[in-house]
């Protein structure tokens, strides 16, 4: 299985052999997003996701056999656990977080993969439940993706999480 419940983040980047960090804020107030300001959100999490693409593509493009591409989520390749992961974990918090917006995307590169986190602010959610009972609160293809995906998905606190993690190696 890949969901992980007990891996920890100091344990991701130990194995990726952590050499960097980016952070890429989206949405920082602790209220509801609006929609007088969803135009902007959206525009930021799209630049977003479009930043880490880019910069994985640029640290690992040499030994990447095929490069990350968002519209791979679009015409359903999956063999881009990358763009699936952006989209589908970055959705759920659009539309299922507390404030209806991702707080921050995380990268940390290493000279063995990289770990990818989406966070959000306010409340958690339990992602043990959500698996074991396969809600269907949760819209999207996440869980279903989280489930298959061939890298490591993992969060910061399982029964209240507000990270999601993804560990890639090489």
């Amino acid at each position: 299985m890949v969901l992980h419940f007990s891996k920890t983040l100091q344990q991701a980047l130990g194995n990726i052999d952590c050499s960097s960090y980016q952070e890429l804020p989206i949405y920082e107030p602790e209220e509801p997003r609006s929609h007088l300001i969803s135009d902007e959100v959206i525009a930021r999490y799209g630049n977003a996701k479009w930043a880490i693409v880019d910069l994985l593509n640029e640290e690992y493009g040499v030994i990447l056999s095929n490069k990350y591409d968002l519209y791979n989520w679009l015409e359903q390749n999956k063999e881009d656990e990358v763009a699936y992961f952006l989209n589908e974990a970055g959705s759920n918090s659009l539309n299922h977080s507390e404030f209806k917006a991702p707080h921050k995307f995380h990268l940390w590169l290493g000279k063995a993969g990289f770990v990818l986190g989406i966070e959000q602010k306010g409340k958690g959610f339990n992602a043990v439940r959500v698996d074991e009972q396969k809600i269907k609160e949760n819209q999207g293809r996440a869980f279903s993706f989280f489930r298959n995906c061939k890298n490591m998905v993992f969060f910061d606190n399982p029964e209240d999480a507000k990270v999601v993690y993804l560990e890639v190696k090489f």
